[in-house]
């Protein structure tokens, strides 16, 4: 196989059946197919290819070649595309070195890091990190909720919009989402930051975001995070929260219609029984629910 312009014949789909079958039994083949799907999405350039052979021959005839030549018709687009798939291919390593895990809808997932460090995500949440840097960094993107247990070493970092929190070994959860930050330590020591203020966490200690986006301690009672038990629990927090979460964990919509969901819920719901969790947590507020279908639910006062 001619390997100095074969990307070229290929894409031009100037090349033998034996040479085509040797290629797609090749490891490159699908990382070079792969990268030209993006390569189809650019916008080919137009050539007038009728007019460019005549300037071909008029140059011929000027410079008196020595030699006959054979003028070809030239493929332009595909073999720029060829030098694009090439480059492509020696940069794919930048730009795929990021690593993304991402939950859906009422699902969780636990993820092991390069260094040993374990992640287990709530529902619609998402990490990322680079892969070729982590180990000597330790620095990882959260959006949503997770439960890290922190293997020890170097300082360990979780960024979020709302704040970050570092640590150098241990377990604590972080909630990020809006514009609310909440941060739980289980074992060890936890600090966290935003743009007003540092906090360390202790084992057993806990901050939450108030509007203003200080940080509010409060303790912690439990050895887990209790949606990794399979409950949401909550302490003084909007329904609009409280709806969210809900719809989260089941996948569901919820129609407030003119519910106040700015009133305050403290309590739970579970994971496993839709009904069971709606009641917990509607009827205390003296609301009533409707469900329409497996996906939709309607709340209204009593």
């Amino acid at each position: 196989m001619d390997k100095d312009n074969f990307l070229g014949r290929w894409l031009a789909d100037d090349i033998s059946e034996e040479e085509k079958k040797e290629f797609e039994n090749s490891k490159d083949y699908l990382a070079y197919k792969d990268i030209l799907k993006g390569v189809e999405k650019f916008e080919r350039p137009i050539f007038d290819i009728d007019k460019g052979f005549e300037n071909q021959k008029e140059y011929n005839k000027r410079y008196k070649a020595t030699s006959e030549s054979k003028v070809i018709k030239p493929r332009f687009w595909l073999y720029a595309a060829a030098a694009v798939i090439v480059i492509l291919f020696g940069l794919r390593t930048v730009f795929f070195s990021t690593i993304e895990i991402r939950t859906e809808m009422a699902e969780t997932k636990t993820w092991t890091l390069p260094e040993n460090s374990v992640v287990t995500l709530n529902a619609d949440s998402s990490i990322e990190y680079d892969k070729k840097s982590f180990t000597k960094n330790r620095i990882i993107q959260l959006d949503g909720e997770a439960f890290f247990d922190v293997e020890k070493g170097s300082s360990f970092t979780v960024k979020t919009k709302n704040g970050d929190i570092t640590v150098l070994g241990t377990e604590f959860n972080v909630y990020s989402r809006d514009t609310h930050i909440e941060v739980h330590c289980f074992e060890g020591k936890v600090q966290v930051s935003n743009s007003k203020e540092t906090i360390i966490l202790t084992p057993g200690k806990a901050i939450k975001s108030n509007a203003e986006g200080s940080l509010d301690s409060k303790e912690v009672k439990d050895s887990k995070p209790s949606w990794m038990l399979g409950k949401s629990t909550f302490n003084q927090v909007t329904l609009q929260r409280l709806i969210q979460e809900l719809e989260r964990q089941y996948d569901i919509n919820i129609t407030t219609n003119n519910i106040d969901v700015n009133r305050l819920f403290s309590g739970f719901f579970v994971h496993n029984d839709l009904d069971k969790a709606l009641k917990t947590c509607f009827e205390p507020m003296n609301i009533s629910y409707i469900i329409n279908n497996s996906k939709n639910i309607s709340l209204r006062n009593k």
